[in-house]
């Protein structure tokens, strides 16, 4: 089973377990946690996995889903969070894990100083916002 968008050895650890195409419809994220599948990875096998229940599997990713961890990196540059746009390149986040970034992810990534997890976490957050404002208008029938 090829995982357009999952790191190779992440999806190996699926394939290990037995995670097909129809389990993977079905995977909570929680589920991940067995399979030692690091953040990044969850991320983007839950994305997969939505996208499979909403019969997107194949669908062209738009907007910030659709970014490299270089347009991360610069988004992160051009927000006033350079090192934390680093760790993130580092950490391989792309516009997928970006978008679903929750408080909690910030540490795990290696952001450890709590004020600066709350100050990038409202940005990110308010981007977030945006997007989803954004991506409501343009489905919105006129």
């Amino acid at each position: 089973m090829k995982l357009e968008g999952v790191a190779a050895e992440e999806a190996e650890k699926l394939k290990l377990n037995a995670i097909d195409g129809e389990a993977l419809k079905i995977l909570e994220e929680n589920d991940l946690d067995e399979f030692k599948i690091g953040l990044v990875g969850r991320k983007q096998i839950m994305f997969v996995s939505e996208r499979r229940r909403e019969g997107k599997a194949n669908a062209a990713l738009d907007g910030v889903e659709g970014w490299n961890v270089d347009e991360v990196e610069k988004w992160m540059d051009e927000n006033g969070m350079r090192d934390e746009g680093k760790t993130m390149k580092r950490e391989g986040v792309d516009g997928v894990v970006f978008i679903r970034l929750q408080a909690k992810d910030l540490s795990e990534l290696g952001i450890k100083d709590f004020k600066r997890r709350k100050e990038v976490m409202a940005k990110i957050e308010g981007f977030r916002n945006q997007f989803n404002k954004n991506e409501k208008a343009e489905k919105t029938p006129k």
